[in-house]
């Protein structure tokens, strides 16, 4: 017969749960360092394409970069309601200039102010802003709208509030779009954590302010850094979108620890990008030429 007692017998079953999370963990540490390895030629492959695709669009000749950056995203917005600063149209209309440069900026702040792992639901009455911020949006499209089909507004449209909306837009967007991606694809997502906060809100309340004011401030030289902010805004949250679906597809799901370990299927995300964006732009361009073409007297065909 055993002489161990109660306590002697738990002490065991401590052991064993204790040994087996070790070697749980050694090997979850050994899987997690093969797969940095396969992925680490898959950031050279990643940035050698992103570098091509960046000197394509800064040095390939025969064209003005303001073309460049308003023809790339040509079929993905409607490019109407324009704002110029210096005489020079920005790529993307005043409402678009907001919700993606507010997409960019408010992810960009999250990321870097510590929340880069956060999986938590913002304070109650702060998710009930956000979604206001989306309600605001809607009436303020819905009431454009409504000049551009020639029937009476709610209040004369303007450029500036386009803009103002389409950030607080942006700014809800970019924090659901962070809750969902690290609750999808992250291994230490910290559930505790909030996406957002009333600081942080704040804060990039008052970048996106900031921003506004630059766009109408009628400075020539602000036009190429807020052509960029629109542009990279734009083609960005399409990219981290494709990077979310295409990660999720190849099995990623719960299992990084750092964005870099998505480098394959970011490759993928970018040439999907790339795919998405030439394919809509040409479609959109052929079209025009077709409608332009029809609208010729047939004396002229």
């Amino acid at each position: 017969m055993s002489n161990k007692t109660p306590e002697d017998i738990l002490d065991l079953a401590r052991q064993r749960i204790e040994l087996r999370k070790q070697q749980e963990h050694a090997l979850c540490e050994q899987w997690q360092q093969e797969r940095a390895a396969r992925e680490r030629p898959w950031r050279y492959i990643f940035l050698y394409i992103l570098g091509i695709l960046l000197l394509v669009l800064f040095l390939t000749p025969g064209a003005s970069l303001e073309w460049k950056l308003y023809a790339i995203v040509h079929g993905l917005v409607a490019q109407q309601h324009n704002v110029f600063l210096d005489g020079m149209q920005l790529p993307i209309c005043a409402r678009n200039i907001g919700i993606y440069s507010g997409f960019l900026i408010t992810l960009v702040y999250l990321w870097v102010s510590g929340r880069r792992c956060a999986g938590g639901l913002p304070a109650k009455p702060l998710m009930a802003l956000l979604g206001a911020f989306v309600l605001v949006m809607a009436v303020d499209g819905f009431n454009s709208l409504l000049g551009t089909i020639g029937q009476p507004q709610l209040y004369p449209s303007r450029n500036d509030l386009r803009t103002v909306t389409g950030a607080g837009m942006g700014m809800t967007i970019a924090a659901a779009f962070l809750f969902v991606f690290n609750r999808s694809l992250r291994q230490n997502v910290d559930k505790q954590q909030s996406v957002i906060g009333w600081r942080d809100w704040g804060i990039v309340l008052a970048f996106n302010g900031l921003m506004t004011l630059a766009f109408y401030s009628g400075l020539g030289f602000l036009y190429w850094p807020l052509a960029f902010l629109s542009f990279f805004g734009l083609v960005g949250e399409l990219f981290v979108i494709n990077v979310l679906i295409v990660s999720l597809l190849m099995g990623y799901g719960g299992s990084i620890t750092f964005v870099r370990d998505l480098a394959r299927p970011a490759t993928f995300a970018l040439l999907t990008n790339l795919l998405i964006i030439g394919a809509l732009a040409l479609l959109r361009f052929a079209s025009e030429g077709l409608i332009a073409l029809a609208a010729l007297p047939s004396s002229l065909l």
